[in-house]
């Protein structure tokens, strides 16, 4: 059940696992976050623990985008707890940029690569925390093996990448920061079907080699094969939890999300 790379393990992690005896390496209690006047996300609560694919799904509007976004520092918290390894994001006023130094990486919604910057120039960028040029060395040869594609691209505009081929770099990028847990936002969105089925293959893999992953996808179905647990947002709050599996087969989630 991986896209079959040997490339040596990101971070290690533990095996999947959602015991009490298990520390969560993300929890989000209360979480209230929105824009203007508006608050998008009322009281929501998550977790993630380590070795997890965790998978958010629920229709437009419902407040996954502004999820991730706040837990990784770029919309503010209104009130809340956004708990990573321990430390509360919300209550130290952690910044964007230390919170990737802390060991959590976001790929946006939209890849919003650098359209003007080579290939090998937005990689170069997703390591901008570190001061480890032989780790960060190690790490782009694993990307490159991951991403086959972006080695032979290298020295190619991002602007000129396919869609697929964009998708693997925003993903590539966020991997350079070395992160212990990967916010991945609609990583399908736009592409073709022998594309989304190959990113999934690489999120597996990523899974498989400690990265922990909290995905946000517009198609739900593809997510809950692929993840250990998910959750259910309405209208900026979670409706339904369980694993991916027992998801799946929901007959909620069937009528809602899967068109059956």
């Amino acid at each position: 059940m991986t896209a079959g790379h040997s490339a040596a393990p990101f971070p290690a992690s533990a095996p999947a696992a959602s015991s009490a005896a298990t520390a969560p390496l993300l929890q989000v209690e209360d979480l209230e976050a929105g824009y203007g006047p508006i608050n998008v996300l009322h009281r929501l609560h998550l977790t993630v623990y380590p070795g997890e694919i965790v998978a958010i799904i629920g229709a437009n509007g419902a407040g996954k985008t502004t999820t991730l976004m706040t837990i990784s520092g770029i919309v503010k918290a209104r009130t809340g707890r956004i708990l990573f390894q321990g430390r509360d994001l919300v209550a130290e006023k952690i910044p964007a940029h230390d919170i990737v130094r802390l060991g959590l990486a976001h790929a946006p919604e939209g890849r919003k690569i650098f359209p003007r910057l080579t290939v090998r120039e937005n990689l170069d960028l997703g390591a901008f925390t570190r001061r480890d040029p032989q780790g960060v060395a190690e790490d782009l040869e694993k990307v490159f093996t991951l991403f086959p594609i972006l080695r032979q691209r290298q020295h190619q505009l991002g602007g000129l990448l396919s869609g697929g081929e964009q998708q693997m770099l925003a993903i590539a990028r966020a991997l350079m920061a070395r992160p212990r847990l990967l916010l991945l936002d609609e990583p399908s969105l736009g592409l073709a079907p022998q594309v989304v089925v190959q990113i999934f293959q690489v999120i597996r893999e990523l899974n498989r080699q400690g990265v922990s992953v909290l995905l946000v996808e517009q198609n739900a179905r593809m997510a809950l094969k692929h993840a250990h647990r998910g959750y259910v947002l309405e209208t900026g709050r979670v409706t339904l939890t369980g694993t991916g599996e027992e998801l799946l087969h929901d007959p909620r989630v069937r009528a809602a999300y899967l068109g059956e």
